[in-house]
């Protein structure tokens, strides 16, 4: 007879450890309270069980960083829960598996970033339960979630919602789990909004209630999960919002066979059961790739440098800037350690460390592989920010020449003649951005990004030190506008970059008529369409009806918006 499967889960307890051991894996779910680097070897000694696979489900909340994997011969997966907030840690820690899993597609090659071999898509799942008839149901709409100044689309959303539906919605933001289930079991429609763009547990849950999810437009990978239009009703802005409300509202049987069919879809394809079925195929066809007694050293501190510079170390900052600066250095890892020790002795203060590294790269340039593309960019930016005199409120002495050196051994051009004393710091970020959004170089996600104390590692950070040192530099505005429009999610971000340029170019129509339909986007129904209507008036004293005209056909496909400000709607 074949022996079972053993799997070890850590932190996947509940209904995905029920789904293995359904599977007829037997199952050791363990959920370690503590943060900070845990001894995995000794904690399997000390239950005697031996894995075929190891499985790490990312917590939310405490970081728990597994030492000792290179001594394991299981199978080893990490499943990355919230790359969106994460990935900037996330991909050195990667390299200690073999497996990685994501919950979001997009942010898959940023795990993959530091060489992680084999990443794969995994989405989160549906709880399990029966599908409740909308006659059982007593509210129209209803959302779980929590508010505040840190997420405003959501307080936007929901003022909406309730200003549709004065008596039909209701705000909850303090359910526990099975509270929140049988909220939306008893709830007909449920808006959902994310933090970054990313697929979020909202979906998975009050779809996998049987409710009509009014969901953000995510694009393809959204849709790929559930069918809008038949599992689920997208709304790319307000106005899409309050349309299909009251579609719902007048056609109730619409309404249940909408929710029907998000439960059906999350009973055939998206129960834990799916979800552990994937994990062991994934799981049987995974290269042994992941931590080595070489390299688990190296990636674990890496991982650890991430958190640190965030300032989300759970342990002793100082000690792993020590171990960074005890690495040996290969030419494959050169850029990347040296990255990590210079931005973390940067944010603990360590002077005359930032000092000797830079002082080294700057004298000895052949001794590194290039700095003009992958990791070599972000050292070289790392060098040129520090002396830049960024971070920190400016404990490093600027020196804008050498700052300029390292940019220009990365690619980075500015325009001639430069001034005596080297380049202006807001010239040199923006010329930065430009080299750094034109190479693919991603955001990082959840980083608290703070101008006073981190230094600038990707185009829209560095666009926020030059606000900052320039505040309304329309140059930097702009740029920050577009490069934010690519990303699903940032409403709020370029809401305040719109507004702060429309007051700066009051006669420019486009700059409003943009700042309106981001407006309508971030779910402000009355201030998008007042700020369209005066980019209608703007563009009328230009003599310029007719290509606002156009670019309101452009941006309004379906009619809606132009019956809005007709006042038809």
């Amino acid at each position: 007879m074949n022996q079972p499967l053993r799997i070890c889960l850590i932190h996947a307890t509940g209904p995905l450890s029920q789904a293995f051991q359904d599977l007829g894996c037997e199952v050791l779910a363990l959920s370690p309270p503590e943060a900070g680097v845990f001894d995995m070897p000794a904690e399997l000694r000390r239950h005697g069980f031996e894995p075929d696979i190891l499985f790490q489900r990312e917590q939310l909340g405490p970081r728990l960083l597994l030492a000792g994997l290179e001594h394991i011969p299981a199978v080893r997966i990490f499943w990355a829960i919230d790359p969106h907030l994460n990935a900037f840690w996330h991909a050195p820690y990667a390299r200690l598996f073999d497996l990685i899993l994501s919950t979001q597609r997009r942010w898959m090659p940023q795990l993959g970033s530091c060489g992680a071999g084999r990443v794969r898509h995994l989405p989160w799942h549906a709880p399990n339960g029966p599908f409740a008839p909308f006659g059982q149901r007593q509210r129209l709409a209803g959302f779980v979630g929590r508010l505040g100044p840190t997420r405003p689309g959501r307080t936007w959303l929901t003022e909406l919602m309730s200003e549709l539906l004065p008596q039909g919605f209701t705000l909850e933001d303090n359910l526990d789990f099975p509270a929140m289930l049988d909220f939306y079991r008893h709830t007909k429609a449920v808006p959902n909004e994310s933090i970054t763009g990313e697929v979020n547990f909202r979906l998975f849950e009050a779809a996998g209630c049987g409710c009509v999810v009014l969901a953000q437009d995510l694009g393809q990978e959204q849709a790929e999960l559930f069918e809008p239009g038949r599992e689920m009703l997208v709304c790319s802005d307000a106005l899409e919002l309050a349309e299909n409300l009251a579609l719902l509202a007048k056609s109730p049987r619409l309404a249940e066979a909408l929710g029907r069919a998000a439960w059906e879809r999350a009973q055939a394809e998206h129960l834990p059961q799916a979800r552990a079925r994937t994990i062991l195929k994934e799981a049987a066809e995974a290269p042994r790739q992941g931590a080595t007694a070489q390299n688990s050293r190296l990636w674990l501190s890496l991982s650890l440098a991430g958190l640190g510079e965030a300032g989300r170390l759970p342990g002793d900052e100082a000690a792993v800037a020590d171990q960074l600066a005890s690495l040996p250095i290969t030419p494959d890892t050169a850029h990347l350690v040296l990255t990590a020790q210079l931005r973390l002795a940067h944010a603990l203060g360590r002077q005359d460390e930032v000092t000797a590294l830079l002082d080294r790269l700057d004298v000895q340039p052949e001794a590194l592989p290039p700095l003009n593309a992958g990791h070599g960019l972000g050292l070289a930016l790392t060098c040129s920010m520090i002396l830049l005199g960024l971070g920190r409120a400016n404990a490093f002495a600027a020196d804008p020449a050498r700052a300029l050196r390292f940019a220009r051994r990365a690619g980075v051009s500015l325009p001639e003649p430069l001034p005596s004393a080297g380049p202006e710091p807001v010239a040199l970020l923006l010329a930065w951005a430009k080299l750094l959004d034109d190479a693919g170089i991603p955001t990082r996600g959840g980083f608290a990004f703070d101008v006073e104390q981190h230094l600038p590692a990707c185009a829209a950070e560095c666009l926020h030190c030059a606000l900052h040192l320039q505040p309304g530099h329309e140059d930097a505005l702009r740029a920050s506008t577009q490069g934010l429009a690519r990303f699903p999610g940032a409403e709020a971000l370029r809401l305040g970059l719109l507004s702060d340029l429309s007051l700066r170019l009051r006669n420019d129509w486009r700059v409003s008529f943009e700042l309106g339909l981001v407006n309508l986007q971030a779910f402000r129904r009355l201030p998008g369409l007042e700020e369209l209507r005066l980019a209608g008036h703007l563009a009328a004293n230009l003599g310029e009806t007719d290509a606002f005209t156009q670019a309101l056909a452009l941006a309004d496909a379906s009619g809606r918006l132009r019956r809005a400000l007709a006042g038809q709607g």
